[in-house]
């Protein structure tokens, strides 16, 4: 807080922070909600008076009867998109909801044509159609309803290709040729770091997966790559939390096959311990691998309730998920996912047990710890692909997935890059 910040004072409103529909007697009579949706009702009208004059919106003149409006990053896009093809459109800079009506209306006056970019639904736009009904004003509002692709970000092409649709004049302002790069860059697919224990982890997973022909319901954090090739292991990533519960849906509702879960560890804590809890008292069989590496890796390294610091880096309690599982009923196993032999064995075991398993997967994320100089695994030199015993069949690659695996085209071999390989030695199982 900056040093001439006011000092914390709660000030009780209970009509305005208790929810509960009760009658207000002043009031007359009406109920709670009620009163706050009037409330709201009137405070929307004050906002729509003040961003009138708001600096977020701005009308810049241009030339012709053809307009544009910029929302927010899609204003941006139409500066740059005039300022390649030379063109000097009036453009209105929207950049509030609710709109400013008075000056929406000054924008529109005289105008044919007003091309609207936003992102991603049409939401200006119907507003400012509205408008003209009401106002009786006869003006072709065009957008993200069809005039250009209703779906997918904005892009300068376009916006141009927009522009020059809206206003014909412009088909002859073309933008200066694009130089073609000599190499084509390769499309990549999401991947876990190099030496990462969630790949070893998933791998075995798939492992049991296709031995007992289950099916794995994924979660949102670095292993849900393992959704993509060459893995393809999840067949499920909806929304943070939903593994567990969508698992144990699936048994509920007659899956005969066996279905497991991933989850992270930032996310179980964020918003999957629910669901786990609702998974154990319901008595779901399924089996629950809690992919442990003590940080929320994917956003950052932010902490959470087990890694043992908080937000502001100081030692705070830490969450036992061993005891978590035992305490809600779960039968919990524990595995170090480096280990490849000792993992599938309680994976095998953990997918033969009655109720909800628990398997927690703990290592340190890879990445944190080698810029910690923190060791996770014994370094093995030396390791490579035998070039005269390769046959190309590339099941190394399709199977564990490594990116310093290498499939050389000219010879039809693997190699292992050795730039990037960091030696965890897991390829040669």
């Amino acid at each position: 807080n900056p040093a001439d910040a006011p000092s914390a004072h709660w000030v009780d409103d209970r009509e305005r922070y208790i929810m509960s529909a009760v009658e207000v007697r002043e009031l007359g009579g009406i109920k709670r909600p009620q009163a706050r949706h009037r409330w709201l009702n009137a405070k929307y009208r004050e906002i729509q008076a003040l961003f009138e004059n708001s600096p977020f919106n701005a009308i810049e003149d241009g030339e012709g009867d053809v307009a544009l409006v910029g929302c927010g990053i899609g204003y941006s896009y139409v500066r740059e998109a005039q300022a390649i093809i030379g063109s000097r459109l009036p453009v209105f800079k929207l950049c509030t909801l609710p709109i400013p009506i008075d000056r929406t209306l000054q924008f529109l006056k005289g105008k044919k044509r007003v091309v609207v970019f936003e992102e991603l639904e049409p939401v200006v736009e119907n507003l400012i159609k509205e408008l003209c009904q009401e106002h009786r004003i006869d003006v072709d509002i065009l957008g993200r309803s069809g005039f250009y692709p209703s779906d997918g970000e904005l892009t300068v092409s376009t916006v141009i290709d927009a522009l020059r649709r809206a206003e014909p004049s412009l088909e002859n302002n073309r933008p200066p040729e694009v130089r073609r790069l000599s190499i084509d860059i390769p499309v990549r697919t999401r991947t876990q770091c190099v030496g990462c224990a969630h790949r070893a982890l998933l791998y075995n997973v798939k492992r049991i997966a296709r031995k007992r022909k289950g099916i794995v319901f994924g979660d949102i954090g670095c292993h849900d790559a393992g959704a993509f090739k060459p893995l393809e292991l999840q067949s499920t990533i909806y929304c943070m939390g939903s593994s567990v519960p969508m698992a144990t849906g699936a048994f509920f509702a007659g899956e005969g096959r066996p279905v497991f879960s991933i989850i992270g560890d930032s996310t179980f804590f964020h918003l999957g311990i629910n669901g786990f809890i609702n998974g154990t008292y319901q008595g779901a069989t399924q089996v629950v691998i809690l992919c442990d590496n003590g940080t929320t890796a994917m956003t950052g390294f932010q902490p959470h309730p087990g890694s043992g610091v908080n937000f502001y880096g100081e030692i705070s309690s830490h969450v036992d998920l061993v005891k978590l599982g035992e305490s809600v009923g779960a039968t919990v196993f524990t595995v170090d996912p480096y280990d490849l032999d000792a993992t599938y064995e309680t994976l095998l075991e953990a997918s033969g047990t009655d109720g909800l398993s628990l398997v927690i997967a703990s290592k340190p994320c890879f990445l944190r710890a080698s810029r910690e100089g923190i060791k996770l695994f014994e370094s093995l030199d030396g390791v490579r692909v035998d070039q005269e015993r390769c046959n190309g069949c590339m099941v190394c690659i399709n199977d564990f997935g490594c990116p310093s695996l290498v499939y050389d085209t000219e010879v039809g071999k693997v190699h292992i890059d050795e730039i990037s390989c960091v030696k965890c030695g897991l390829c040669i199982n």
